[in-house]
Formats: structure tokens, C-alpha cells, sequence
């Protein structure tokens, strides 16, 4: 019997519920054509928890939809669920994505004996998983591409998510509909209830939500050819410096130049108190060409140098897109996209990280360093 904050952001749906001993007890979501749960996550909270009259001392455990989904939502959810639970000292409870979907299944029509529920992948792709009437999942979740002559899914079925419509056309067969539909953070209250009653927690610090597959780089925005052939040129230049002899034979190459870092940032003073949150972020001057300063949790910060690490020597600058997720580089140097909260590539052509310095917390005092 629990007190528990229910978050979904694996779509472009972003939801909040409070569940108590099992039962939605208030929830709120929203919807948009861009994700915006950097932005609505946090205040959705605050809202439903004022509305229901909860603080966080309230809550025994937060659980979290844990994928599969969309990257960066799944990744916000989870970092947010994160922090909320360590500040509290609280559990941490992992939802099934999928299941959500086919619970709303069941709200949505009882009569359905089997479920498929549909994670929009992109193009013809979905993340799928096959549920019984009792929602258990009887295959494995998995990617699957829809083409024409191609049925993976055998008999009548309700397929839900927002998956499915694109694959009404290509599976359609007697008995079967197709839903199109968002996972819902109330739909998670009875899995949550059951999982803090059998004390099925995630390990805090090392959990990471199931991507069910990793990120593919995108292909060069090149259609010339032309910055491939100035690259190729410049790794022949390299190599043949490299085969006449050089000075720096056998130093340790910086992915970026390296310029000493060593600022103390007093988060009470008004300047740093949007950092005060878990999910915001400020721009500071330093490093190679200016840094940012993301809090991941609250006793964690992310700090990456906003020099781009494709074509180094252009000394391109990224930039923070409004989800406090996604970085850019301008499409005069690449186009490519790297995530704020540890500098990994998320779409090429660039295949190197972003620099990360190291940080301390003292207090209110944040030290960041080389």
C-alpha cells in the first residue's frame, strides 16, 4: 500500500499520475507535435501534486515508463524520476512501456484477448511486444519492420500505440483493429502498486531505461560530396606529415584544444538559479569556445565544452536546443546533434563526443575543472 508519482515521457505524450494503494488518485497530460518534456515535465508534477494536495514527503516511491520509446524522452523521465528519488530517499520503480500501452488496451475495449502494443520507431518501424489478456508480454519486445507480405503476428488482435495506424494497412485481418494511441502514466498504477509490494526496485544510480536498440548516426548532410573530399584531403595531409616525422610523435592528440579549467560557481546567487533544478541548464564562458551546465540529478552535473568535435578546426560552436536535451552545431559546419546530458553523438556525420569536465559539489559551491 503506497503513495506513488507515476511519469511517462517515452512519446511525444507527456504524463504525470498520483497512485495510492493502486488507484489513480489525480493525474495530468499533455500532447504536442514536438517533444517538450524538458519544458512540461516538472510543472506537470508540481501541478497534479498541489492539485491532490501531496509534497514529495508524501511519496513512498516513483516509477518511471522505462522504454521502450523515444531516446530523449526516455532519458529526461528517467533523470527526473532520478532525482526526485534520491532527494526524497526513495525507491525507484521501472514500468514496461508497452504494458501501459496495453493496459489502456483493456480500458479501451475489455473485450480483446490478446494485445499488441506499438512503439512508432520512425519510417516503417515499430517497438512491439505481444500482451495476454491479463497484460503479460508472451514474446520478446523487439523492433519490427512492417513491409508489404510481411505479418509477424498471427490471429485476431487489438494493436495499440502510435505504431499502429501506420500498420492498419499492411496487417489488417478479420478480428483485428488498430488503435492509435499514447502510453499514459495512470495506467501504470497497478503494475507500480504491485512491484513496491513485492519490492521490485531498479539499482538508483546505474539504471538505464531500455532503449531497446542504440543510436544509429546519421549520414552526412552533404550532398556534393564536397566537405567528404576536403575531410579525405586533410587525413592524407595528416598522414603524410605523420609518415615525414613530426615533434609530437607519440603525445597524447586533444579531441578539442585544451585550455585550463578551474571555476567555482556559487549556485544561491541569482545568476545560477535556474541550476537550482534537475533538467535546466545556463551557458558560461570558458574552455574551448564557452561551456554548458546541465544538472542531471541533484547531487549531479553534466559541464561539455560547446566546441562541435566534427571538423575540428572550423571551431563551430553548438548550441542548446529549448528541450535542454538536444545540442546542435550550425548546418554550415555539420548539422550533427549531441545530448546534453553526457555529450554523446545522437545523429552524425560527427562520431566524437563532446569534451566533459569533471565537477564537484561542496555546499552551494560547484567546481568544475579540467
Amino acid at each position: 500500500m503506497a503513495r506513488i508519482l507515476i511519469l511517462d515521457t517515452a512519446t511525444l505524450q507527456c504524463s504525470v499520475a498520483l497512485a495510492e494503494d493502486g488507484v489513480v488518485v489525480a493525474f495530468r497530460e499533455e500532447r504536442e507535435e514536438g517533444y517538450v518534456h524538458a519544458e512540461r515535465l516538472l510543472p506537470l508534477i508540481d501541478d497534479v501534486m498541489t492539485e491532490h494536495g501531496w509534497t514529495p514527503r508524501d511519496l513512498e516511491a516513483v516509477a518511471v515508463s522505462g522504454g521502450p520509446g523515444s531516446f530523449t524522452g526516455l532519458r529526461i523521465g528517467v533523470s527526473t524520476a532520478k532525482g526526485i528519488c534520491h532527494a526524497q530517499g526513495i525507491p525507484l520503480i521501472a514500468l514496461d512501456t508497452l504494458q501501459l500501452l496495453a493496459i489502456q488496451g483493456e480500458r479501451l475495449d475489455p473485450h480483446a484477448t490478446r494485445r499488441v502494443a506499438m512503439v512508432d520507431a520512425r519510417r516503417m518501424e515499430v517497438y512491439a511486444a505481444t500482451f495476454d489478456a491479463q497484460h503479460r508480454c508472451v514474446g520478446e519486445v523487439a523492433p519490427v519492420v512492417v513491409e508489404d507480405g510481411q505479418d509477424p503476428w498471427q490471429g485476431p488482435a487489438q494493436f495499440i500505440g502510435d505504431g499502429a495506424l501506420k500498420c492498419a494497412e499492411l496487417c489488417a485481418g478479420e478480428g483485428r483493429t488498430f488503435v492509435e494511441a499514447w502510453p499514459l502514466a495512470r495506467d501504470g498504477a497497478a503494475p507500480a502498486e504491485a512491484a513496491f509490494a513485492a519490492g521490485e526496485f531498479v539499482h538508483l544510480p546505474s539504471y538505464e531505461p531500455n532503449y531497446v536498440k542504440a543510436f544509429k548516426a546519421g549520414a552526412p548532410k552533404d550532398p556534393l560530396g564536397l566537405r567528404t573530399r576536403v575531410f579525405s584531403a586533410w587525413v592524407w595531409l595528416l598522414m603524410f606529415a605523420t609518415m615525414i616525422g613530426c615533434s609530437s610523435c607519440g603525445e597524447t592528440q586533444q579531441f578539442i584544444p585544451y585550455v585550463p579549467v578551474n571555476i567555482d560557481i556559487d549556485l544561491n546567487l541569482p545568476a545560477y538559479s535556474t541550476l537550482n533544478f534537475p533538467g535546466e541548464a545556463i551557458a558560461l564562458n570558458g574552455g574551448s569556445r564557452g561551456l554548458y551546465v546541465y544538472r542531471y540529478t541533484l547531487d549531479e552535473f553534466v559541464v561539455l565544452d560547446r566546441h562541435a568535435t566534427f571538423d575540428i578546426d572550423l571551431g563551430c560552436q553548438v548550441t542548446l536546443d529549448n528541450d535542454n536535451i538536444t545540442l546542435n552545431d550550425d548546418s554550415d559546419c555539420s548539422a550533427s546533434q549531441w545530448l546534453m546530458l553526457d555529450g554523446s553523438v545522437m545523429n552524425g556525420p560527427a562520431t566524437l563526443p563532446l569534451h566533459r569536465y569533471r565537477t564537484s559539489l561542496n555546499g552551494s559551491i560547484l567546481h568544475i575543472y579540467n
